[in-house]
């Protein structure tokens, strides 16, 4: 199967189920793909500070058969239909690069979701961020479909959120190499500048996120499990390792190793991994959850 075959097939992720069908009346435009995003799904964050409880738990939806049929709970309007806030699915950038991935698939655009960190949130720092990939017959071009007229305005944007230039969104493997190479502070790579959350362990945890991702496990942005658990304590042997992993990730002439890299014991995605979800209490941090795929 070739790279791009690959990346036509929906995963165990983006998979709608039953729902498919309501894709097929959807456009294959790009922009409208992700404006239909944008207007299903709402960022936690936008409902500021403290989401309702009784939503806040859909931002652990994994599986996109599970956030149509809540998105369809809320609204069973048809899916072009832009849904008022209070009714969209409560998530993150990560879902609507998930919604987005999964409508091009359908069409039979291959499509793929990258993690890593943007460079436009916030001057000087790399914020915590999903886009999306997509093959438009001559390159993979990168699309932020949380992007609207509203949040360009918001956050100045000055590039086609519809073609993401590489130096505004770092894949994951990027940031790692950046800094090992001392070319970036790993302490400006995390959730902003007011969160702790930053340095070694989040590059870690990018890059085995974004491998996860380029082999079809699109995880949640929460999600750690091998060297992410063990980011502080790595030997030179596992930091050389990384970087060969990084390299590769960002090269697309050795795609056939992403696979290979991925069966490793010290990526591969375990039965039970740790999540960090924002939906937990802190105390109760990291919580335990059981991947049936895990073993596939």
């Amino acid at each position: 199967m070739s790279n791009l075959e690959v990346y036509r097939q929906q995963s165990v992720f983006t998979d709608p189920g039953p729902h498919a069908r309501l894709y097929d009346a959807l456009p294959s435009d790009i922009g409208e793909i992700c404006r239909i995003a944008r207007d299903l799904i709402v960022h936690y964050v936008a409902l500021g500070p403290n989401p309702p409880a009784d939503r806040f738990g859909e931002i652990d939806f994994r599986y996109l058969g599970i956030m149509l049929d809540r998105i369809l709970e809320l609204d069973d309007r048809p899916l072009t239909e832009s849904r008022i806030i209070e009714n969209r699915l409560v998530g993150c950038c990560r879902d609507h690069s998930a919604l987005t991935v999964s409508i091009l698939r359908h069409k039979g655009i291959p499509a793929r979701a990258r993690y890593g960190a943007s460079a436009y949130f916030e001057p000087g720092y790399f914020c915590d961020h999903v886009i999306v990939e997509y093959w438009n017959g001559a390159r993979w071009v990168g699309v932020d479909s949380e992007l609207g007229p509203d949040e360009i305005a918001m956050w100045n944007i000055e590039f086609d959120p519809l073609d993401v230039p590489a130096d505004q969104f770092i894949r994951g493997g990027a940031g790692w190499l950046m800094c090992r190479a001392g070319q970036a502070d790993p302490e400006r790579f995390g959730l902003g500048s007011g969160s702790t959350l930053c340095g070694w362990e989040f590059l870690v945890g990018e890059t085995l996120l974004d491998l996860a991702a380029l082999n079809g496990r699109e995880m949640l942005c929460w999600d750690s499990w091998g060297m992410a658990e063990r980011a502080l304590n790595l030997d030179d042997d596992d930091k050389a390792f990384l970087d060969d992993l990084a390299q590769a990730t960002l090269d697309e002439s050795r795609s056939e190793e992403w696979s290979e890299f991925f069966g490793d014991d010290r990526l591969r995605i375990p039965p039970v991994i740790q999540s960090y979800s924002p939906a937990a209490k802190p105390e109760d941090l990291p919580l335990e959850v059981a991947l049936d795929f895990a073993a596939e």
